[in-house]
């Protein structure tokens, strides 16, 4: 079976398991209304019996995954990563391995802390921090978190951005293709993303897209303006695959020496070097194409019409198959905290620049830790964040 009818038999899957739910609900619906007539026509003698909690977490997961009765400040409710712990699917990829790589200096150090303690709290094992310095891995090393090393090679601390971040970034991006080519299934994602909930990882294997990307806002602008939406390169799932190994070719090929900008370097290969067929019924040549295509519906000058919906296709070049997450599983926007949270189906969010009354006035790491707590109390209505920290 060639990957595109693997595709076309899970999407098949997904939509039969949906109208199973859709028809499971209704039924349950029907039986509460026959029941209710029978009571009120005097036909059975009325007892003391909460259908609510006979049906238990069962209904409510049912009403989970069809999102029911949920709200999304992007105008969706997501309906990805509701697979749930499926044990013939954990079956199928008992012996893949798959690895979330979080990457940290000793300036982020504080982040990443309180990000791996989340991700263990939250139920995922297979997370990992990827050190760019001694201080940093001896630091995870000595609390007995798992930590990769990755050190910079004359680091330049001189220039934070010029310098030591487009240093981080190169190396960033030669680890993620050494560790692919070694057989592991890789969740690449920024220390200061926060989890909202866990999603076992094989799904996306299941699913059978090689590379899975977020949506950005609009960096790099000139290729935003031009093609109407840009990926982000601090959350992506990529498949081990020899088609992924073509794509990670053409990225190291536009990062080929010890500094460059990810975000710039992913998005010219996805809109310069790709040339991506995309699955659109209407025959459009791009999402931004797409008719009446969702978008986020604010007058907000960095979130205004920014793409919400899912977008699938298949690199001509690479021959590998792409899929961008919606807006609602994966979070990114400006501010908006609490007007455009996401549903309760939310994996993710990637909050930036929120205001100092919710975050409280302090430097760049006091703020991102602080977002940890305003993503929970603001848009989970949980204070995960106060245990995971």
């Amino acid at each position: 079976m060639d990957l595109t009818e693997a595709m076309a038999n899970t999407d098949a899957r997904s939509s039969l398991r949906r109208k199973l739910a859709v028809a499971s609900l209704f039924s349950i619906f029907n039986i509460l209304a026959w029941h209710s007539s029978l009571l009120s026509s005097g036909s059975v003698t009325p007892v003391d019996f909460d259908f609510s909690s006979a049906l238990g977490s069962s209904f409510e997961l049912l009403m989970f995954q069809l999102g029911i009765g949920m709200t999304s400040g992007v105008g969706l409710v997501t309906s990805d990563g509701l697979w749930g712990d499926d044990s013939d699917m954990n079956e199928r990829y008992k012996d893949e391995d798959i690895k979330i790589l979080g990457f940290s200096d000793r300036n982020y150090l504080p982040i990443a802390r309180v990000w791996y303690n989340r991700m263990t709290m939250l139920g995922y094992t297979e997370h990992h921090i990827v050190a760019h310095d001694e201080i940093t891995y001896n630091a995870l090393h000595s609390e007995n978190l798992r930590v990769i090393p990755c050190f910079i090679t004359n680091p330049d601390y001189g220039r934070p951005v010029k310098g030591l971040w487009q240093q981080i970034m190169a190396a960033r991006l030669h680890l993620t293709m050494k560790i692919l080519r070694n057989g592991t299934h890789v969740l690449i994602t920024d220390v200061d993303n926060i989890f909202s909930r866990h999603v076992p990882l094989v799904g996306f294997l299941e699913e059978g897209y090689d590379v899975y990307h977020a949506y950005e806002m609009r960096y790099p602008t000139s290729i935003y303006y031009q093609f109407g939406f840009v990926v982000c390169s601090g959350h992506q799932f990529l498949r081990s695959s020899p088609a992924t190994f073509e794509f990670m070719k053409l990225v190291l090929r536009r990062c080929s020496g010890s500094k460059c900008d990810d975000q710039v370097t992913y998005n010219k290969v996805f809109f310069y070097d790709l040339d991506i067929q995309w699955d659109l019924d209407g025959g459009e040549d791009s999402p931004n194409n797409v008719r009446g295509a969702l978008r986020v519906n604010t007058t907000h000058p960095e979130n205004t019409k920014l793409l919400v919906e899912s977008f699938t296709g298949r690199s001509r070049v690479t021959n590998h198959t792409v899929k961008i997450w919606d807006r609602d599983f994966a979070w990114r926007l400006a501010g908006a905290i609490p007007e455009w949270c996401p549903s309760e189906n939310n994996w993710l969010g990637m909050p930036t620049k929120l205001n100092d009354s919710l975050t409280g006035h302090g430097n760049k790491i006091h703020k991102k830790i602080a977002a940890f707590q305003v993503w929970d109390t603001h848009c989970r209505g949980q204070g995960v964040g106060e245990h995971a920290m």
